[in-house]
């Protein structure tokens, strides 16, 4: 049962990846307008999986591996400083200053996607480590 609940969770990933692609592309074919309230939402369910991540992090506590949980920090005090900063940079209406932050906020959305496949990596890996233990445990039991 527990291999299923895994790969349940494991499908969730690709079901969320094609639908953030599906924004990414219909994104192009919006008004300013409509991306500042998708970007608002975007905000809204990153700061929630960053807040799911954070006290999912405190209740392991001795579960969690220590450099898992520094990765996390680190992500999500990056994640902070940015929004931090593209909550500046939207007040701004200078022409360099958006050209640069334009090319800030792809640098960053290209440095999260590189963290979002290492992620899924690490996932693919300990799931298939959770399924092998589960596997080994069952055929010692027979």
């Amino acid at each position: 049962m527990a291999g299923a609940d895994l790969r349940t969770q494991f499908e969730k990933i690709s079901d969320s990846a094609k639908a953030a692609n599906d924004k990414i592309k219909a994104a192009g074919k919006k008004t300013t307008d409509q991306l500042d309230a998708d970007l608002a939402s975007a905000k809204a369910k990153a700061s929630a999986a960053a807040d799911r991540l954070s006290a999912k992090a405190d209740a392991a506590e001795d579960k969690a591996s220590s450099r898992s949980q520094e990765v996390r920090s680190k992500w999500q005090a990056h994640v902070a400083e940015v929004k931090a900063n593209i909550e500046k940079k939207k007040a701004k209406h200078d022409v360099k200053e958006a050209e640069r932050s334009a090319k800030w906020a792809l640098d960053f959305a290209l440095d999260a996607i590189d963290f979002a496949q290492a992620a899924l990596d690490e996932a693919e890996y300990a799931a298939l480590d959770a399924l092998y233990a589960q596997a080994e445990a069952d055929s010692l039991a027979r």
